[in-house]
């Protein structure tokens, strides 16, 4: 959120490019502009955002995803959900015009799922609830190929109503318990493919 991409005029010659690195089903783009030395406050009349997103399976052929070249409206913070879902690896953002006088995009955001497999299920499930009954340490089986998991957690098996997300580890020192609560805690891994099954339900007093 602290970062942007910043084109050297604004300008119909200027563009962007993210390489999803793997074709992937994309479903929708928000294109999140920033609005660098500006000096624009308030509301203003006749602000517009003019722009085209193309996608790509070989960086060569392009198809026009998303089209506001005569859009009129002030959307700096456009999400567009495609008809259906289109193949792409390549996404490419191509400016128009827009009312600030320096192009900067904050980000440009692709939803939609990748075409290889989900990760496996989390396996081996551990709960240490330590002497301060507000601390406990889950951890569980590395899965190969995920690049994340949800740790859930709740009152009964079917209310696991709270997520902890975690990244590059196996393990989660929660220190929010209530003391005299008994918990219920499971985990499920993601990656760009889809979220796993979860693991076992486990219930620690």
């Amino acid at each position: 959120t602290k970062t942007f991409w910043l084109a050297e005029a604004n300008d119909e010659r200027q563009w962007v490019m993210i390489d999803l690195e793997k074709p992937a089903a994309v479903s929708a783009i928000q294109i999140n502009y920033h609005d660098y030395q500006s000096d624009m406050y308030g509301r203003y009349e006749g602000l517009r955002h003019r722009y085209v997103i193309e996608g790509s399976l070989d960086g060569q052929n392009w198809e026009i995803l998303v089209d506001r070249k005569e859009s009129y409206k002030d959307t700096p913070n456009d999400y567009v959900e495609l008809g259906q879902s289109q193949s792409a690896r390549y996404i490419r953002y191509k400016n128009i015009d827009i009312p600030t006088p320096n192009l900067a995009i904050s980000e440009l955001r692709v939803f939609g799922l990748g075409m290889g497999k989900t990760p496996q299920q989390p396996k081996k499930l551990t709960l240490d609830r330590h002497a301060d009954r507000r601390d406990i340490t889950i951890s569980w089986e590395p899965v190969k190929g995920a690049q994340g998991y949800n740790v859930l957690w709740g009152i009964a098996p079917d209310k696991l109503y709270s997520s902890w997300m975690v990244y590059g580890n196996n393990e989660l020192l929660m220190k929010s318990l209530t003391t005299d609560q008994d918990y219920y805690f499971c985990v499920e891994a993601f990656n760009e493919n889809g979220v796993s099954l979860r693991s076992e339900v486990k219930h620690v007093k």
